[in-house]
């Protein structure tokens, strides 16, 4: 697996909807695999490592507050539905 579909995301706050607690987070394939305190440790070979210390991490949230197309002053939002709502894992960050 190439590095973009492995990615360990460390150190940040992350915030699920019962609680949250600093923690990594591993990502295989775009799926969330793990969630843990010092999942990985070093630098693992074939894994992209995003540094989250000072940020929230939301594994698998979903901004559900949407304008798609939106008129606005004269200026209309970039994203389509299909744009939109196309997964990003580093969207979040």
């Amino acid at each position: 697996m190439a590095a973009q579909d492995r990615i360990l995301i460390r150190g940040g706050r992350v915030v699920n909807d019962d609680s949250s607690q600093f923690a990594d987070v591993y990502i295989e394939g775009g799926l969330v695999k793990e969630v843990g305190a010092n999942l990985l440790p070093g630098t693992p070979e074939g894994v992209r490592v995003i540094d989250a210390s000072g940020r929230l991490v939301m594994p698998g949230g979903i901004d559900t507050h949407t304008h798609f197309q939106l008129d606005f002053m004269g200026t209309k939002s970039v994203d389509d539905f299909y744009v939109g709502t196309k997964v990003h894992v580093d969207a979040c960050l």
